[in-house]
């Protein structure tokens, strides 16, 4: 069959055939989500484990061989890649693309569950999942207004509180990383001298702030109809709690008196060393980096975001003397493929109109401008041709 005779024969079938295909088009371009790349999603899952003060080699020995040995055989597993660093252990599990990803992770969360012997030391798993499809839609820099002094790192609090949490709700975010940040922690620092005076050891001040920052149920009292819960509360809430804390007494017969955690040691509140340094311009500041949901319109996410950068730039950052800075967008780069790929349409429909122009009847002789390309492919006269068309037709033919 020859499809070019069939078009010509039923032009009506064809005109509406390229009508649907324009209206499922128009239809299918309102719906289907603009985005940089397609989203292929490999669902991953990582699991941190904090020990301070450990090396990677007691890493390695304590945590990840007893994670890896009850993680190995999870159902959909394939690949899992584990890393031992200063202070912490990280074990990244990556699924198969048809994996369910809320059911892999309550899985890793019950296998998790069967570890036991961690460190004293070490702090419980964490559990964050992503995807290859993760990427940065937009990044945000906040950095100290002119006249601001105040040190950057304190304002991670707020950042996390406010800036964090105000973009989270926008529709279409996945989430939002901080780097820079960090986070207050009350410090211990003993000095050697006055603990050997006092006849103390490291291990004994460990032991004893431990005990006393802990909280303890003591059952329940029955009185008449009425029953009590006992529970005694010993968290540290204050630097005046941590120094007052005993260490030693008079009544254990070592002549030095009363010994508290203040007379040994300083107690004071202050920010974590950060793991990141941002410094564009040579300025020191924050970054924050914004993921989309998956099968989220960037360009229909980013609008919102702007506005609620702007909102938060124009409001709470002015008062405290931030300045947010917007240096990464997704949408200029899906912008510019779109506008690559329209130039590309109308470049490639003016040539054909060159062609269709060039093809057309070059004597002027006849009252209208008939195409000659299709009737010489053909190789034959058509109905509404002129003889003197069949003729030249003729002389054509291929």
């Amino acid at each position: 069959m020859n499809i070019i005779l069939l078009s010509i024969q039923r032009p009506i079938a064809v005109v509406a055939a390229v009508i649907m295909v324009v209206l499922f088009g128009w239809v299918s371009l309102d719906r289907i989500p603009i985005q940089m790349a397609p989203d292929v999603r490999q669902p991953v899952i990582r699991v941190a484990t904090l020990w301070p003060g450990a090396a990677p080699a007691e890493v390695e020995r304590e945590i990840i061989n007893r994670q890896e040995e009850v993680l190995k055989g999870i159902e959909g597993l394939q690949r899992m890649e584990s890393t031992a660093r200063n202070n912490q252990a990280s074990v990244e599990l990556e699924f198969t693309p048809d994996a369910d990803l809320n059911r892999s992770l309550l899985l890793v969360a019950n296998r998790l569950d069967r570890v036991t012997g961690y460190p004293e030391e070490a702090d419980e798993p964490t559990l964050s999942t992503f995807g290859t499809e993760d990427n940065s839609i937009a990044w945000f820099t906040l950095r100290r207004a002119p006249g601001n002094t105040q040190d950057l790192t304190s304002y991670s609090g707020f950042l996390r509180d406010v800036v964090q949490d105000g973009i989270e709700r926008v529709d279409g975010v996945a989430g939002v990383n901080v780097w820079g940040a960090t986070e207050q922690e009350m410090r211990i620092e003993i000095d050697p001298e006055r603990l050997a005076q006092y006849a103390l050891t490291v291990n004994d001040v460990v032991g004893r702030l431990r005990s006393a920052n802990a909280s303890v149920t003591g059952g329940d009292v029955d009185e008449g109809k009425r029953r009590y819960v006992v529970r005694t509360e010993g968290d540290f809430t204050s630097v005046d709690q941590v120094r007052s804390i005993l260490l030693r007494s008079d009544t254990q017969g070592v002549g030095v008196g009363r010994v508290s955690v203040g007379d040994i040691a300083d107690v004071f509140v202050q920010f974590k060393e950060r793991n990141a340094i941002a410094k564009p311009m040579g300025e020191p500041s924050m970054t924050m980096s914004i993921t989309g949901q998956q099968g989220a319109n960037v360009i229909e996410t980013m609008e919102p975001i702007r506005n609620k950068a702007r909102e938060l730039a124009e409001g709470p950052l002015k008062e405290v003397g931030l300045v947010a800075t917007q240096i990464f967008d997704e949408t200029d780069y899906i912008k510019s493929a779109i506008n690559l790929v329209l130039q590309n349409v109308v470049v490639g429909a003016r040539w054909r109109s060159s062609c269709c122009w060039c093809s057309c009847d070059p004597g002027g002789q006849h009252s209208s401008w008939r195409f000659r390309f299709p009737c010489r492919s053909l190789g034959r006269s058509l109905p509404w041709q002129s003889s003197a068309d069949r003729s030249m037709s003729s002389a054509w033919r291929v």
